[in-house]
């Protein structure tokens, strides 16, 4: 298979699985209720995310390293939120 087909699928995948993390972030932003986020998971999740940056540095892949870095963002603000212990705004 050549190698441009190869990062491409990558980029689809990536692109998939760093946006699947959108709807998490702005539902907790919006609604500003953290509750039911599991904070283990996030920081089990960042450390995933992270071994994967870093396992893409070393078989130089643009997409893994690319997509992890954004999926770290996400799953970061989701976490920090959570460890904000953001709770719904009474009266809404």
């Amino acid at each position: 298979m050549q190698t441009w087909w190869l990062t491409a699928l990558g980029l689809a995948a990536g692109l998939c699985t760093s946006f699947s993390f959108v709807p998490q972030v702005l539902k907790a932003w919006r609604e500003r209720d953290t509750e039911a986020i599991s904070k283990r998971m996030y920081v089990a999740s960042l450390i995933a995310y992270s071994l994967w940056i870093v396992h893409g540095l070393m078989i130089t892949s643009v997409p893994v390293i690319l997509f992890n870095a954004v999926n770290v963002v996400f799953a970061g603000l989701v976490l920090a939120m959570k460890l904000r212990g953001l709770k719904p705004e009474e009266g809404r």
